[in-house]
């Protein structure tokens, strides 16, 4: 879809207006000159990349402005649309992503302009709400300028140090917390009711998704407030395109029914080699089947020379106690100096009194934001 100029400002002449099919490479140019972009490991090119990330989104349509000055494109914002199930509605919703003003054109008021021309683009496929996952100056700026409202959450990051003695190695005091780390872990798995994986279920690589995960997503949606639409055309969209960053997908089963799955992704930072959980979704009621995805992550971590599993999940996620079962030891997640917040702001289309409330039940994993 292209969008015409709609807006005009004084002096240079500036043209703030919807994403046309000849801009990819400006765009994806004009990004990864001025930010660090994009914020994911990606395996193939930035172009790929942003192709994937805004053309191939399975709901068909793209939510992207900028604005140019002399055919220079001196600023952008999108918003990445996806299906949320809401208290058993499903709704549209964005994602705020990757808003930028060139320095040399700030103070003229491009970055609302441009806002308000992806927000009209908005109005057209009815989105029912935006939420972001925000640094600290983007948090404060979204609940007092934009509208947003904390949603009430609290991230939890659970980790499992695979690898210890090259972890430690790289930390002060090392020795020491290694020793603290080992008693914590006896501790915590002797405290714990006992971990079942299941002598019927096996662990595998999944190349696709089919039906059998939609099943699993249209029974689970039940018992959340909010998650967003997991069917096999959004898991094959977000994870099993090589464009999008390379993902390892592991799925759980019973014989031969589908019981779960989890989405693996190996990043190094820093000198650390890490194995986020980015995703996953089993079978209500089925902890064996979470413990055999949990044990899963814990080898390939060993065979791919991780030295640390990490998962972010909600505070209070069913999940959890899982997590902690096997040793996972849980942290606030944080981003930057503050703890992790999702916000959201209601575009008044539908009644979200859950979101309203505050501390609804939600199902967010690291899949869900754009940071990888």
């Amino acid at each position: 879809m292209e969008v015409a100029v709609w807006h005009r400002q004084e002096g240079p002449e500036v043209d703030v207006r919807g994403y046309r099919h000849s801009d990819d490479e400006s765009i994806v140019e004009f990004l990864s000159s001025n930010m660090e972009w994009p914020a994911a490991c990606i395996n193939g090119t930035k172009l790929d990349y942003w192709r994937w990330k805004f053309l191939s989104n399975p709901l068909g349509f793209h939510l992207l402005c900028v604005a140019e000055i002399d055919g220079k494109i001196v600023s952008h914002c999108a918003s990445i649309p996806v299906r949320m199930n809401v208290v058993g509605k499903e709704v549209l919703a964005s994602q705020g992503v990757d808003l930028f003003t060139h320095p040399a054109h700030r103070g003229h008021g491009l970055i609302g302009q441009v806002m308000e021309c992806r927000n009209r683009i908005k109005e057209e496929h009815d989105i029912a709400f935006d939420f972001g996952f925000p640094n600290r100056a983007a948090y404060q700026l979204s609940l007092t300028k934009h509208g947003f409202r904390d949603m009430g959450i609290d991230m939890m990051q659970y980790r499992y140090i695979t690898d210890q003695e090259q972890f430690f190695r790289k930390v002060r005091f090392g020795p020491l917390k290694k020793l603290g780390y080992t008693s914590l872990l006896k501790l915590r798995q002797s405290l714990a009711m006992g971990t079942d994986s299941g002598a019927d279920l096996t662990v595998g690589p999944e190349e696709r998704f089919s039906d059998e995960a939609t099943n699993i997503y249209l029974r689970e949606r039940e018992r959340f407030d909010l998650i967003s639409r997991r069917d096999a055309d959004y898991l094959n969209w977000r994870y099993c395109d090589p464009r999008s960053g390379g993902f390892l997908r592991r799925a759980v089963r019973e014989g031969t029914h589908f019981v779960g799955y989890a989405i693996y992704k190996i990043e190094e930072r820093e000198g650390t080699r890490y194995l986020n959980i980015v995703d996953l979704l089993v079978e209500g009621g089925r902890t064996d089947a979470l413990a055999s995805l949990l044990m899963d992550s814990l080898e390939v971590s060993r065979q791919t020379h991780a030295e640390t599993v990490l998962c972010c999940l909600p505070k209070y996620h069913p999940y959890g106690r899982s997590f902690q079962d096997l040793g996972f030891i849980a942290q606030l997640r944080m981003t930057g100096d503050m703890p992790m917040r999702m916000i959201w702001a209601d575009r008044g289309l539908v009644e979200l009194d859950v979101l309203k409330r505050g501390s609804p039940r939600c199902h967010v994993t690291l899949g869900d934001t754009d940071w990888l």
